[in-house]
This record gives structure tokens, sequence and C-alpha cells, in this order.
């Protein structure tokens, strides 16, 4: 089974992906981008850090699927990474999950919203971004937020919405939602 966590910047997906990862042994699915590493993100564990041409030899000869663009820079999943059967979890860019369903099996697409935005918006001022970078992270949530509230199509790719108020409780519920759906899976 992949768990993907999806949803806008701030909204917690880093910090679920790790609680799950520890609590419930999934294994991380690392995504590849041209993005240059943040302080403190560290290449083959937060991230695949790649040059452009890196990238495109990948795209190129078929190693990477789910290819997309975001905020100028290249993202994209090792498509072996997508095949495999082991619990799994990894962040998805929201637009990108019905193409990440067309590779990936056995997919379950979470979209995580904020109880209130402006914690999110909080907690992408601690990234401690570039100004240009965070003005601009900023607009894309108020975006998101207006896209997926407007968008049923897109709603509708995901197969559960949760709600996270930035709480211990939100990060029971959370791990005990992903421990049903093992569950699930062990009896069909």
């Amino acid at each position: 089974m992949i768990i993907t966590l999806s949803g806008i910047t701030g909204v917690g997906k880093s910090y679920f992906k790790r609680c799950i990862i520890r609590a419930l042994n999934f294994k991380n699915i690392i995504i590849i981008t041209t993005r240059k590493k943040r302080r403190g993100e560290r290449h083959g564990l937060d991230k695949y850090f790649l040059t452009e041409e890196q990238f495109q030899r990948l795209q190129k000869n078929g190693t990477i699927s789910v290819a997309f663009e975001f905020l100028g820079n290249k993202y994209a999943y090792y498509t072996k990474d997508l095949l495999q059967t082991e619990n799994s979890i990894t962040e998805l860019h929201y637009d990108t999950v019905k193409e990440f369903k067309k590779v990936a099996k056995d997919v379950i697409s979470i979209y995580i919203k904020p109880m209130n935005i402006e914690v999110a918006k909080k907690q992408l001022k601690k990234r401690k971004l570039p100004k240009d970078v965070e003005i601009t992270r900023l607009t894309e949530i108020e975006e998101q937020v207006i896209e997926f509230e407007k968008n049923k199509d897109l709603q509708q790719e995901f197969d559960y919405v949760f709600y996270n108020d930035y709480t211990k409780e939100s990060t029971e519920k959370m791990l005990e939602f992903i421990n049903d759906r093992i569950k699930e899976a062990m009896f069909c």
C-alpha cells in the first residue's frame, strides 16, 4: 500500500509522514527534484537533489514517472519506487494525484486541510525561506485553497480528506486512520 499526503504548504504533510514512518514502519518514497537543497535537507533522505541534466537523462530513459514542474523546479519519482509492494508513504503535489495513481498501484490518497489557514501560513514562515520564495508560497496557499474548494473533480481524485488542527490529537487520529487502512488491507 502507498499512502500519499497532499495539501497546502504548512499543513503538516512532512510532519505526518515522519510520524507514520516512525510509528507504523512505513518506507519513505523519496521525490526527485531539481530544486536547490534547503538548510538541513539531506540528499537521499529528504529528497534526491539532481541537476537539470541528470533529471532530463532519467526522464529520457524512462527511469522516472509523474514528472511535473512547480515554482520553476522539476519533480518526479523513481518508477521502481511506485511499483513496489511495501507499505510506503510520500508527499504528493495535489494536482498530480491522478497521474500518480496511473503508475502506482494500491494507493490511498489523503488531502490534508488545515482547520485554520493562518496556522499553515505561520508554519511556512518558520522555514525561513528567502523572502521572494516565502511570498510566492503564501500566495500559492491562497490559490490552492480556492482551487481545491472550487474543483469538485480534483476533490474526487482523493480517497480521503483529513483535517489537521495541529494538535497531538490530530497526530493520533492520523496514525489510527492509517492503522485502520492497514488492517482493512490485510482482510481483503
